[in-house]
């Protein structure tokens, strides 16, 4: 007992008291809510492994009283019990299989899907930091792993070390003294393992982080495409590419040689105790103090009792690969979002949609401000512009209104509440959002259309996207609104794809509507058919709109002129003119060209 104590601590000594705690959460919240079937799988290979040592026992009698004696009455009895035996061996085996993988499974949904929702709820900050290849890795390879320790240790832990029980049992009641002297020896060979799988553990996370930057390479280059092809940077990309997988293969062949190197000391030592046992053993047949069938028994129950015993000398690499991962997966899932929800945050009721800026400060970086004490407000019903150069603060300004990020100082308030003491839920639920990079899922038009109110018809999809100036091209796509637009939207152009985002926010039909530059990146033709769904979208809405092209703000209530985030000039666009200033300048170089 004394030295399996030792074991165990050399195994978690590099665990922290966080990683310990961590083993027990899963176990608690995913593990047991399962118990029926982990109950059914721990009797079956307990069954198991009774009974592959009561299949090795039948060979006493076949060769003390079949082979030596020739009874040939007790040989159909013998035969009859080792079908028995190996058959309903199979059975127990098969079922425990069975509810072990079924376990894993159930283990490994469930916790995906925890996992998904813990990710998809953190703050923008949060993606920054965190490519998504890196992500990936959490769901492609931690996940697996998790699943492989959980469902591999148990099985491991519980039927390998229950058949080395019966086994040694076994051994010692055909041969005391010879079985007392393998038990000494048999501790030794897990020292190895110890020191290898703490090296085994260094490694995986090495490999995962390799992982990470492959998959967010292969991301970019699939995502950047058209440039990666109009700057011929496919050569480049490729070696990028050929690098990262080649770092990969290294580390995978240096966890080879660590994982593997326990296969030949282990069969190393089942060579010394089969070599000892048939040197001690075919003396005392010779001395007439053992029997053939004692012999036979006790090697076979040593070769028998030599695979449980390698599959757990390797646990440990699985068990540091395990600890590994969940630390990876729980450092995820015990991450809050930097915006949160205040303890009594209340729904957000619109009843005008007044918007009120009110010396609004804010930073990205600590000590590098891009909002100035920013004031504005926008009355029921407006449609005011955001015009600017590039980093004057107007896509930051769109940010804080939904709460991407949270103001430094200084208030945002909708119809006279802070918007951050309503539910975000709430605050997004009252806004709609249309920016000039338009996200649609690889779907079809009518699904990513309805994605802008859960509930709403087909009937309605199809209405809405009339406003938007929509349905003509749709009902030109091969399959009408059932057409599956591709990746990011990849089969339509991008007025087609805009036009579509325009349909979405008109179905959510909300008071607020927040515009981040819709139509720069359009042609003329695209701008003007964008432009006309646009105008219908911010009928009756409050709207604000940030511009890049002023010809598309002309008519806006107000317009407020940023600059290195400050607010330098407001006005309609004729006062603004008038004025001779900022505005002006800008406008007369969009114009020039007339």
């Amino acid at each position: 007992m004394f030295v399996f104590s030792k074991i165990k601590k050399k195994l978690f000594k590099n665990a922290s008291t966080e990683a310990i705690k961590r083993l027990k959460r899963l176990w608690f919240i995913y593990m047991l809510p399962q118990w029926k079937l982990l109950v059914i799988s721990l009797v079956f290979m307990g069954i198991y492994s009774a009974l592959n040592a009561w299949s090795v026992s039948l060979l006493k009698p076949v060769f003390d009283k079949v082979f030596i004696e020739k009874n040939r009455e007790i040989l159909f009895v013998i035969a009859f019990q080792v079908i028995f035996a190996f058959g309903a061996k199979g059975v127990a085996q098969y079922i425990q299989s069975v509810t072990m993988i079924k376990m894993g499974s159930n283990f490994t949904k469930r916790l995906q899907g925890d996992l998904f929702e813990r990710i998809i709820s953190q703050d923008l900050e949060f993606f920054n930091k965190n490519n998504s290849g890196n992500l990936l890795v959490y769901f492609m390879g931690d996940l697996g792993a998790i699943r492989n320790t959980i469902v591999n240790s148990i099985t491991t832990i519980v039927r390998d070390t229950c058949s080395i029980v019966f086994l040694v049992v076994l051994m010692f009641w055909k041969s005391f003294d010879m079985a007392a002297a393998m038990f000494i020896l048999f501790p030794i060979g897990f020292y190895p393992m110890v020191y290898f799988g703490e090296k085994i553990k260094k490694i995986f996370s090495n490999q995962q982080n390799s992982f990470g930057n492959l998959y967010a390479t292969l991301a970019q280059s699939f995502q950047g495409i058209k440039i990666l092809k109009s700057y011929n940077m496919e050569e480049s990309e490729s070696k990028k590419i050929r690098g990262s997988a080649e770092a990969i293969a290294g580390i995978e062949v240096k966890m080879a040689k660590n994982s593997n190197v326990l296969s030949p000391l282990m069969e190393f030592f089942g060579g010394v105790a089969a070599a000892g046992t048939l040197a001690y053993g075919g003396y005392r047949i010779m001395c007439g103090t053992l029997t053939t069938g004692d012999f036979v028994v006790f090697l076979i129950a040593i070769v028998a009792a030599y695979q449980p015993m390698k599959s757990l000398a390797n646990l440990n690499s699985t068990l540091q690969m395990g600890i590994m991962a969940i630390d990876r997966i729980f450092a995820i899932m015990d991450k809050k979002p930097v915006i949160m929800d205040k303890p009594r945050a209340y729904d957000l009721k619109v009843d005008k949609g007044v918007i009120r800026i009110k010396k609004v400060r804010f930073e990205y970086v600590p000590n590098v401000e891009i909002l100035h004490g920013i004031n504005l407000e926008v009355n029921p019903g407006e449609k005011i512009a955001i015009v600017g150069a590039a980093g004057s603060g107007k896509s930051t300004l769109i940010n804080l209104l939904l709460r991407f990020y949270d103001v430094k100082n200084g208030s945002i308030e909708i119809d006279g509440q802070d918007i951050r003491d309503v539910t975000i839920r709430s605050l997004r639920s009252n806004i709609a959002f249309v920016s000039q990079d338009v996200v649609l899922f690889d779907d079809t038009i009518k699904n990513n259309i309805l994605m802008g109110r859960s509930g709403a018809t087909d009937d309605e999809a199809i209405e809405y996207a009339k406003h938007a100036t929509a349905h003509n091209f749709i009902m030109k796509q091969k399959d009408g609104y059932d057409t599956v637009v591709g990746e990011r939207g990849g089969s339509l152009s991008g007025g087609q794809k805009q036009m579509v985002s325009i349909a979405r926010a008109m179905l959510k039909n909300v008071p607020i509507l927040l515009l981040d530059e819709a139509t720069s990146s359009l042609d003329s033709k695209s701008e003007k058919m964008v432009q006309e769904g646009l105008e219908k979208l911010m009928k009756g809405r409050t709207s604000i709109v940030i511009a890049h092209r002023l010809s598309t703000i002309i008519n806006s209530d107000r317009i407020y002129v940023f600059e290195s985030g400050n607010i330098v000039e407001v006005g309609t666009h004729k006062e603004l003119l008038e004025l001779n200033g900022y505005y002006a300048n800008l406008y007369k170089i969009q114009f020039m060209h007339k």
